[in-house]
């Protein structure tokens, strides 16, 4: 019997525990989520509003239940201006619910009061000598309003304070309203002066493509010895002297390079340079870095000079950047200069695209005869000055033929670092035409020899150098004060030996080791390497120094990749005579397979040029790896274990010690391979 009662009990106790684990769901009880919504303004007129656009709903069950959105806009008034209320109400399958709602506030349109002030266009502080005729302070000065157009005719001149019988410095002042009342006023100062200086020369010391190169170093002169005859003649000839510079000065060494160019524009300050030219180079940063020099409103290092670029225009218009002026005028005396500053004609080619994609250069010569034209009909100007950036024969040909009010006294080349004096040919006096080699070998000198009414009677041209000029042989000890500041902060760069170059490498030899790295750093089949990316050699016994390399590679060029077919790797090997090849281990441009993909390096400048395939090319890759830097790692891997660097070395790319050039900007990260 026990025996029984224990089966049933263990029955009954089976089917409780079967019970109590039976699965039940739970209960949907959570509503819907509206998301998206916000408040709503609304202007009387406008199209109505679609109070669903944006708007989602979505329930954990359902999911999205966007359709089931019922929009109750009863309460709104769209005609009238007020806040009202606009509910948005959505239920999911399980019938929970979810109300809410946002404001709707109906405006009426705006209408715009004219609160702007009229502009005063062509406003100068002016010279005069007493005994001349009175000026004319409209002459050329303009007023238009945004409403009612052009007002010069409202110009109301206020000269009661100026003196014309007496020196001294007086203010004049330009006033004018528009229909609304809104005034503008404009001051200038005007200048009596009781004798005019008549000047019978003048000297324009020029100089082009320093490149950075701010030290003196052999054929080098340095800006310090550059400055000492620059400021030794505007000490001595003040009203005769004038120092203008053909673009390139601040891309390829390191104490320039370290602080984007601080240095160069800080020590021409010094020099007391009156006109910088753009080259090509001033855009190797983005021309912003360049220009912020020239921002009046900067905060840190201002140029005290101007930068030219007459013909230097956003793609697709006239306009042409911030900060970059066509001409600046200079006074000597009785002289005014004016001195037009122009890019050669198509060097957009000798940037990389990246960085003058969104520029143009136009072509020189009309926009030289405009300026010309402009300088002497508009502004009164007896010397007009061309320098440009640039060596055409063609461009230059066809500035010396200009005549008349379109006239050039003088024409200043760059780019080519070449150094002549020649001329062109014409009626009266020929135009003399100079470049003044590169990296402060020279300094171009053009002595005009002038009537009393400011007009070139005759002139001589001369490139001065160490051996010829003896005041190039003399540090200025302002410029060198200037120069010491920035020197401290990268004395171990210019100086701490990495390793020394075991044998004497050419350019092209380093070309070729160049490409060989690129390839070896991403493992690529190919690297590629331009040569005019490689701007010196090495000697034998000579130290390497990061300064060395910034000699040696001053671009920072980037590495990129990309897949290219056989067959177009051929095609740009077979057309390509300006860059070296470095082949992989097996590969040969026999063996190449037209129909295989092969991974190819280059520098950024060699990639993104559009006339090369690489950017047409599979999966390209920005590996942010500046060859120079490269470099340095694996001089530095080397000199762990040697003394001595051979272009045949073993290329380590373990990153066992960091580089040095580690600047105040942060502009280089540590390299790791």
């Amino acid at each position: 019997m026990k025996k029984i009662i224990s089966i049933i009990s263990l029955l009954l106790l089976m089917i409780l525990v079967s019970a109590c684990t039976t699965e039940v769901g739970p209960k949907d009880t959570i509503p819907p989520e509206i998301l998206g919504l916000s408040d709503i303004t609304y202007t009387i007129g406008d199209d109505e509003p679609d109070y669903l656009d944006g708007v989602l709903a979505i329930d954990n069950v359902d999911g999205d239940v966007t359709h089931q959105i019922i929009v109750d806009d009863s309460a709104v008034d769209l005609t009238t201006v007020g806040a009202y209320e606009l509910f948005y109400s959505v239920k999911d399958s399980s019938n929970n619910m979810y109300r809410v709602y946002v404001m709707v506030y109906v405006v009426e349109e705006l209408i715009d009061l004219d609160t702007t002030p009229p502009n005063i266009n062509g406003t100068k502080d002016i010279t005069y000598y007493i005994g001349d005729d009175a000026p004319d302070y409209l002459k050329n000065v303009t007023a238009n309003d945004n409403i009612d157009g052009n007002i010069t005719h409202n110009i109301v001149v206020e000269d009661d304070t100026v003196d014309l019988l007496n020196e001294g410095v007086y203010t004049l002042t330009y006033r004018v309203s528009d229909q609304a009342g809104n005034e503008s006023i404009v001051t200038v100062t005007v200048t009596v002066i009781n004798q005019i200086s008549h000047i019978e020369f003048l000297n324009i010391y020029h100089v082009n493509d320093t490149h950075g190169a701010l030290l003196n170093d052999g054929n080098q002169m340095g800006i310090s010895r550059i400055g000492n005859l620059i400021l030794d003649e505007k000490t001595n000839n003040p009203d005769n002297t004038i120092f203008i510079s053909s673009g390139d000065m601040l891309q390829g060494t390191l104490i320039s390079n370290y602080f984007y160019g601080a240095s160069v524009i800080d020590t021409l300050n010094a020099s007391q340079m009156d006109a910088f030219t753009l080259g090509n180079h001033e855009f190797d940063w983005g021309l912003e870095v360049v220009t912020e020099y020239f921002n009046p409103d900067t905060e840190g290092l201002k140029a005290n000079f101007p930068l030219l670029g007459a013909n230097v225009f956003f793609k697709g218009t006239t306009t042409r950047p911030d900060f970059v002026d066509a001409y600046t005028i200079i006074e000597k005396g009785n002289v005014k200069i004016g001195v037009i500053g122009l890019m050669g004609f198509g060097l957009e080619s000798s940037i990389a695209t990246s960085r003058v994609e969104d520029y143009y250069f136009d072509d020189p010569i009309p926009w030289a005869a405009y300026y010309a034209e402009h300088l002497r009909t508009v502004e009164d100007v007896d010397i007009v000055i061309v320098s440009i950036h640039g060596n055409s024969q063609f461009t230059n040909q066809g500035i010396g033929n200009l005549t008349g009010n379109q006239r050039v006294d003088v024409l200043f080349n760059g780019h080519s670092h070449s150094t002549y004096e020649t001329f062109i040919s014409r009626n009266g006096v020929d135009l003399p035409i100079m470049q003044s080699g590169a990296n402060g070998s020279a300094v171009g000198k053009v002595h005009l020899a002038l009537n009393e009414n400011g007009e070139v009677l005759s002139y001589t041209a001369q490139n001065l150098n160490r051996f010829s000029e003896s005041r190039l042989n003399t540090p200025s000890s302002l410029i060198d004060a200037v120069l010491s500041e920035y020197l401290l902060e990268v004395d171990a760069l210019l100086n701490e030996t990495i390793i020394i170059s075991g044998s004497y490498y050419s350019r092209n030899d380093l070309t070729e080791y160049m490409a060989k790295l690129i390839r070896t750093s991403v493992d690529a089949d190919f690297g590629i390497h331009n040569y005019g990316g490689t701007r010196a050699s090495l000697d034998s016994g000579q130290n390497i120094t990061v300064a060395t390399l910034y000699e040696i590679f001053p671009f920072d060029n980037k590495i990129k990749t990309v897949e290219l077919l056989g067959s177009e790797i051929k095609s740009y090997i077979s057309n390509s005579g300006s860059v070296y090849v470095s082949y992989g281990s097996s590969l040969t441009y026999e063996n190449i397979q037209n129909n295989t993909y092969y991974l190819v390096a280059t520098n950024d400048y060699v990639f993104d040029l559009t006339s090369n395939p690489f950017i047409y090319g599979e999966n390209p890759i920005d590996t942010g790896i500046l060859i120079r830097d490269l470099w340095e790692t694996v001089l530095r891997n080397r000199a762990e274990i040697s003394n001595y660097f051979y272009i045949n070395d073993p290329i380590i790319l373990e990153m066992d010690v960091y580089p040095t050039q580690l600047d105040i900007f942060d502009r280089r990260q540590y390299l790791i391979i």
